[in-house]
């Protein structure tokens, strides 16, 4: 993938910050950090809306139940975070998870961390932290910001992990939202596999595009095509079936694999739904 391409699949950070943050705004849920992520706050169509609320909502309601689930420490590492807001909002409400590592190429981090540091509303929740020399890495108590190309996981950033606190040994959820699908699936699938293979008590929450042969996944390859932007994983994963295989083969002892329309029907309050 060139540079152009990398950019432009770097750039969905900011649409995805400019789409959550009109939800936020609409009241579709609660997040006091996004505003802090984006300059741009225009009102996005219903559909749009309704699709950053069903991510916030899936990602926070597996996220509480796995923290939630006895007391021993937990950790949590969010692939590919961007401007991902859960570490600020699990701290706000004193939930957070003994170490939280966020990982994202170095001009994401670096734009982040420029954030960080301009807001005292967001580095007073972090606490005392270190910056490294580039302004690309964030070391607090409970919280990192790691940067590196995920493709290089095992190599680089396991030993930046490790470093900064990361324990093999504890229960530990990893993040990939809208990540993994970027990726050439050889990277991504050894990923899935390292995990499997080194932390005991593992899971990994996924939120991928699928179904790209059906009119409305071909017009998604179409628009996504225009902005020289590519799902790489797309062809190798295609379908719920196909996604839990992935993880089956790779030495996961269960995968489960669910479509948005069915988390809102078995998760979601049909008052919420209806609001």
């Amino acid at each position: 993938m060139g540079d152009s391409a990398e950019d432009a699949v770097r750039g969905t950070n900011d649409t995805a910050v400019e789409s959550r943050c009109s939800a936020v705004n609409l009241g579709y849920f609660k997040d006091d950090y996004v505003k802090f992520f984006t300059r741009r706050a225009e009102r996005r169509p219903p559909i749009i809306n309704r699709g950053s609320y069903a991510r916030f909502m899936g990602f926070e309601i597996f996220i509480n139940k796995f923290l939630e689930t006895g007391d021993m420490k937990k950790q949590i590492v969010v692939l590919g975070a961007g401007s991902d807001t859960k570490y600020f909002n699990l701290k706000q409400e004193n939930k957070q998870p003994y170490k939280f590592f966020e990982i994202d190429f170095p001009q994401i981090t670096f734009k982040k961390i420029q954030t960080i540091k301009r807001s005292k509303q967001i580095s007073s929740l972090i606490g005392d932290f270190e910056i490294n020399i580039g302004h690309t890495e964030l070391y607090g108590q409970d919280y990192c910001i790691i940067s590196e190309d995920l493709k290089y996981f095992a190599t680089k950033i396991v030993p930046k992990l490790e470093e900064h606190g990361f324990d093999k040994n504890l229960p530990t959820m990893f993040l990939s939202e809208c990540v993994m699908i970027y990726m050439d699936p050889k990277d991504s699938d050894a990923i899935v596999q390292w995990i499997s293979e080194n932390v005991p008590t593992a899971m990994i929450m996924a939120y991928e595009q699928i179904l790209p042969y059906d009119s409305f996944g071909q017009m998604m390859i179409k628009n996504l095509k225009a902005r020289n932007i590519e799902l790489k994983g797309i062809d190798a994963y295609p379908d719920l079936d196909d996604q839990k295989k992935r993880y089956l083969d790779r030495g996961w002892d269960q995968a489960f694999a669910i479509n948005i329309n069915y988390f809102f029907n078995s998760h979601i309050d049909p008052s919420e739904y209806h609001r």
